[in-house]
């Protein structure tokens, strides 16, 4: 059965782990034989191999209204659809507003939200009670099926906004085995950055303070009286809620050993992972976490904090050390412990591979997804 399914995401943006999965699903969703569009009000990042249609729309520059706007400048285009696929807040409301106006079935997939708590800028923390607030009134207007990317988002679902769990499937992200993978080499990065033969410990992620770079930077210190001749990689771009980490390095004491590389490449990504020792991701929240994973399928042993989903990605003590949330002395000792045991850094690299093998395929997450697909046409 061959199915028309547009895919909403208000915003379809470079370096947005969103748009890695819906990319993903949709290239392999059409390479089965189904229809796919994905539906957009902003498109920034536009995939040959993906037909994007941008419906823009009088006042789609203006926070709040535009969500409430979008749904019905939907309307027109989803007619021709089987079913409704949304994605994220305010996309919800497309789903609800199509099920209710047009009959169609709404799958939406939740990717979670990061807490109020961890921002430290007023216009996302207002941004995140919006999006919670209004994902929690969508979801009960109308749906016939939820996903979510781990087990740790079904309990949220079901604990914090009140959803049958019978009504939840957890389908996995994938990770590109074949793109992220031990065999790719990282000496065109070591050489444009200077890191000679030097241990490189290696961060990948948007530099905002729910991320947890600022507590990488505290356990740097500690690092180097033990190994000083490591260097630390930073590879990603600023955002309006970013915190002064090169002034924090540089209070620190460690500027000379922390390299910003600023926005990175997609292309490049792949040589980043492959030019690291340890790949350490001290984020406070993760509804997923792609790059741990992505790490793993490298080859890289994985330091990251143990909250969320991360245990889901990482198996700790076997494919990487996971440690207390914020305390930047254990991200310093489990640091140190990988570097000073090279038996050990390479048994955990081959086993995160193995298990990003074994459990995160994009393949079987479309495999899953049509199968709820399948159970809401019937």
């Amino acid at each position: 059965m061959f199915v028309r399914i547009a895919i909403v995401r208000s915003s379809f943006h470079r370096g947005s782990g969103q748009a890695i999965h819906i990319s993903e699903i949709a290239k392999r969703l059409l390479a089965l034989g189904h229809n796919i569009v994905v539906v957009s009000r902003e498109v920034e990042l536009k995939p040959e191999e993906i037909p994007i249609r941008e419906l823009n729309f009088a006042g789609d520059d203006v926070p709040y209204l535009r969500n409430f706007i979008f749904p019905f400048r939907c309307l027109s285009f989803l007619k021709e659809f089987d079913i409704v696929h949304s994605q994220y807040h305010p996309d919800v409301f497309v789903g609800n507003v199509a099920k209710k106006m047009l009959g169609k079935p709404h799958v939406f997939t939740y990717h979670g939200f990061a807490p109020v708590r961890v921002w430290a800028s007023p216009k996302q923390e207002l941004k995140m009670i919006d999006h919670r607030a209004g994902t929690f009134f969508a979801l009960h207007i109308g749906f016939d099926y939820i996903i979510t990317v781990s087990h740790y988002l079904k309990k949220e679902l079901i604990n914090n906004y009140g959803i049958d769990k019978d009504a939840i499937k957890v389908i996995y992200n994938g990770i590109d085995a074949q793109r992220f993978n031990p065999n790719v080499r990282g000496d065109a990065i070591r050489q444009r950055y200077g890191l000679k033969d030097n241990p490189v410990i290696l961060y990948i992620g948007r530099l905002v303070p729910y991320k947890g770079l600022q507590f990488l930077l505290r356990a740097i210190p500690t690092v180097l009286q033990e190994f000083p001749d490591v260097k630390f990689l930073v590879g990603g771009s600023m955002r309006d809620d970013m915190l002064n980490f090169s002034g924090i390095a540089k209070d620190l004491g460690i500027k000379n050993s922390v390299i910003f590389t600023g926005f990175v490449p997609d292309e490049l990504i792949p040589e980043l992972y492959a030019c690291c020792d340890i790949f350490c991701y001290p984020s406070l929240w993760e509804g997923f976490g792609l790059t741990p994973g992505e790490a793993q399928a490298s080859g890289k042993p994985v330091v990251a904090f143990n909250t969320c989903a991360i245990p889901e990605v990482v198996d700790n003590g076997n494919t990487g050390l996971l440690v207390e949330p914020r305390n930047h002395g254990q991200i310093a000792e489990a640091i140190v412990s990988l570097l000073g045991d090279e038996k050990l850094l390479r048994r955990m690299g081959s086993e995160g591979r193995k298990r990003v093998l074994r459990l995160f395929s994009w393949d079987k997450a479309v495999e899953e997804t049509v199968k709820v697909y399948e159970a809401v046409l019937q």
